[in-house]
């Protein structure tokens, strides 16, 4: 059984409340199609001494299925809607097109909080995660594994979530390495 109201869903709430936090996560994942609650699991599974395995995302198909069939569909449909309603209804904020919006939004947080708790679930099974001592090392793997292996993150936007584990200097110095891990993760050109 899932718990949806587990320790990682409120790690998640504070963080995410974060305003740079929320902001470097959300362009993560529209520049380098980052699942949002992997980032944040990311961070808070190396902070338990937990590395991602590198074969994680086949030992938790039914998360990825989760999120592309419910979450990005109405992550898509809430961003469409918000055109069409700004568009439409520029001054009606209490509009069809706003109210639909809004429903989808809250719908989104649903299933955002669906996906959380499959982590969870995931965590309290150790799938997809072995131990760590080194939790710099695991936080810098994890975050990697979260990110497009041909994407090129922006290394102030990785400094930002790093700092919430490691200091400045630290942050600095793993924001390059997870770069490099993703230059060397990327299939050779032919």
């Amino acid at each position: 059984m899932l718990e949806h109201d587990n320790p990682f869903w409120r790690f998640s709430l504070r963080l995410y409340g974060i305003e740079r936090i929320k902001h470097a996560c959300l362009r993560l994942q529209d520049e380098c199609q980052a699942n949002v609650n992997l980032l944040l699991f990311a961070i808070w599974a190396a902070q338990q001494h937990l590395r991602f395995l590198p074969d994680r995302a086949h030992q938790q198909p039914q998360l990825e299925a989760w999120h592309q069939d419910y979450t990005c569909i109405l992550r898509r449909q809430r961003r469409q809607l918000k055109v069409l309603a700004d568009k439409g209804e520029p001054d009606e904020k209490e509009g069809l097109l706003h109210q639909m919006k809004q429903l989808i939004a809250e719908a989104e947080l649903l299933s955002e909080k669906q996906e959380q708790a499959m982590l969870y679930f995931h965590y309290r099974q150790r799938q997809g995660l072995t131990p760590c001592e080194d939790r710099q090392a695991a936080l810098i793997e994890n975050l990697a594994r979260c990110l497009a292996a041909d994407s090129s993150p922006d290394p102030e936007t990785l400094h930002i979530l790093l700092t919430v584990v490691l200091d400045d200097a630290e942050a600095a110095e793993a924001s390059m390495r997870i770069i490099e891990f993703l230059a060397h993760a990327r299939p050779e050109a032919p």
